[in-house]
C-alpha cells in the first residue's frame, strides 16, 4: 500500500466526513470557476481571473474524479444502514444482518455503535 492509502486507513471513522467535505469543496470550486468562465470573463473587472479559473477548474475536476467514487461508496454504506434500520421483519433483518455489519465496520465510529445499539434493541445481539 502506498503512503496515501496508509494515511486514508488511519482516518477510519472519519472517512465519510473527510470525503464529504472534500467532495463539497471541490464541487464549489468547480462551480465558481465555471461561473467565472461562463459569465464573468467578459467583465473588465474579472478578466484577470480567467487563467486562475481555468486552473481551478482543472484541479477541482481532477479532485472530483478521485474523491467522488469513495464518497459515493461510503454514502452507500450509510444508506444501507438506514435501509436496514427501517426493516420491520425480524427474519428479513437476520437475513441481511451481514450487510449491516460490513457497512458499520467500514464506516466505523458512531455508525458502528449505532448499529450495535440497534441490533441490541431488536434482540439480535446480546448486551456486553
Amino acid at each position: 500500500m502506498g503512503l496515501i492509502s496508509n494515511l486514508w486507513e488511519r482516518q477510519h471513522g472519519r472517512q465519510l466526513l473527510l470525503s464529504a467535505t472534500a467532495f463539497g469543496a471541490s464541487l464549489v470550486l468547480l462551480l465558481a470557476s465555471g461561473y467565472q468562465l461562463l459569465f464573468l470573463q467578459e467583465n473588465s473587472d474579472w478578466q484577470d481571473y480567467t487563467g486562475a479559473a481555468i486552473g481551478m477548474a482543472v484541479v477541482s475536476s481532477i479532485l472530483l474524479l478521485i474523491i467522488t467514487p469513495e464518497f459515493l461508496t461510503l454514502k452507500g454504506y450509510v444508506s444501507t444502514l438506514d435501509e436496514l434500520k427501517d426493516i420491520d421483519s425480524l427474519s428479513e433483518l437476520k437475513r441481511r444482518r451481514s450487510e449491516g455489519d460490513e457497512a458499520a465496520k467500514v464506516l466505523g465510529a458512531g455508525h458502528a455503535e449505532a448499529w450495535n445499539e440497534f441490533l441490541q434493541s431488536k434482540g439480535l445481539k446480546k448486551m456486553k
